[in-house]
């Protein structure tokens, strides 16, 4: 590719060149592009974070990807020249916004260590580099974050809320780009295959929910890759895939409030000394951040599927939010049991009228599934 678009370029270079410093948008940015060189994590970001990140960016500083990519391009580079191709198109003062509240997100999720995490600078290493902005991370963030009445979580975020963000974007695929990615795709390459438990280890009980989940959609897509009319297959299982997603979001969200819950009465009733629980963590922690997540599947920008699961949920992301003002600061005990009274009291919702709304939404993902059959066969 032209040195302008490739891949590889010095984006501190590219961030001064590409932005227009009377802006408090890219005023923003570029801090955050500076702190993001230099942020240490607390535990190694997954290389789709990497990618999510390094793609704002690219598209934010660089514009829209080209159309082609060197056919000398090494695994690594291919998979950055795609996350930047899957987020071309977007303005890039609206790039900016996606960088800093994903930015945002992944410090609140990775933390940031004491000590540096080590990285392999060879960029032919399977993506063990991370590719935010081709800058090794060596050099410490903010050495006043324990000072800030806003520091970031000492522990590491539950894999399956800091996947709920993933999981709306993956929700977002048209149609046309997932039959186009389908046609490319194999068996061992499957998207669902590839995916694991996110709330509990493999094998555990708590795990069950994700793994019928899973195997199901894995199910659905082998069907999918194996059946002659592919394109007509795909084109009913495509709302299937989104409702899935969003299952999986509820299901992350249903286990995490769930063992945040039986863990703070385990709290409440034995103490943290003899149950080595934080109350601290369950409540301002785990549970706001399962609300904000709530609150992240209702934004406009998301897919109609993931803002009306996010709509139903919306009640226990308002019930964190008030609680978190009026009781917080002058008892976290006290609202952390006023929040299990609420939820005890409103079983009945999260038990019976939730699971039904879902299956609506199954339903009518079947009904759309079978329209979208009769526009492919009839090539409209």
């Amino acid at each position: 590719m032209a040195s302008g678009t490739s891949i590889s370029g010095n984006s501190t270079a590219s961030v001064g060149s590409n932005s227009t410093s009377g802006t408090g948008l890219t005023s923003a940015f570029r801090e955050k592009v500076k702190s993001m060189q230099h942020w240490k994590p607390g535990s190694v970001p997954s290389n789709r974070d990497k990618l999510e990140l390094y793609a704002y960016h690219k598209v934010a500083v660089s514009g829209d990807a080209p159309s082609t990519i060197s056919s000398s391009a090494n695994a690594a580079e291919r998979a950055k020249y795609q996350a930047w191709r899957s987020k071309s198109g977007k303005p890039k003062e609206e790039s900016m916004r996606l960088y800093l509240s994903e930015a945002d997100r992944q410090l609140r999720v990775y933390g940031s260590a004491v000590a540096p995490i080590p990285h392999n600078n060879n960029n032919n290493s399977n993506m063990s580099t991370p590719p935010y902005h081709q800058t090794p991370q060596s050099t410490p963030a903010n050495n006043n974050t324990n000072s800030n009445s806003n520091a970031l979580p000492s522990s590491p975020t539950p894999r399956g809320l800091a996947a709920i963000p993933l999981l709306c974007a993956a929700a977002a695929e048209s149609r046309e780009a997932y039959l186009r990615r389908l046609s490319q795709t194999s068996l061992e390459t499957a998207w669902w295959v590839r995916q694991e438990s996110l709330c509990a280890p493999p094998g555990s009980f708590a795990s069950f929910p994700e793994y019928l989940l899973l195997s199901v959609a894995r199910f659905l897509e082998h069907i999918t890759l194996t059946t002659p009319g592919r394109n007509l297959v795909a084109s009913f299982c495509w709302p299937l895939h989104k409702s899935f997603l969003v299952l999986w979001m509820l299901i992350i969200l249903y286990v995490t409030v769930l063992r945040s819950t039986v863990n703070t009465i385990a709290i409440l009733v034995w103490g943290s000394r003899r149950t080595g629980l934080s109350l601290h963590r369950e409540w301002v922690e785990i549970i706001p951040l399962a609300a904000h997540s709530v609150s992240v599947m209702c934004e406009p920008h998301q897919p109609l599927t993931s803002r009306l699961v996010g709509l139903v949920l919306l009640p226990f992301s308002s019930l964190v939010g008030f609680l978190n003002r009026t009781l917080t600061d002058s008892s976290v005990t006290l609202a952390s049991f006023s929040m299990i009274v609420v939820l005890a009291a409103t079983w009945w919702y999260w038990l019976l009228t939730v699971p039904f709304l879902l299956w609506s939404l199954l339903c009518t993902s079947f009904g759309v599934g079978f329209c979208y059959v009769l526009i492919e066969f009839a090539g409209v």
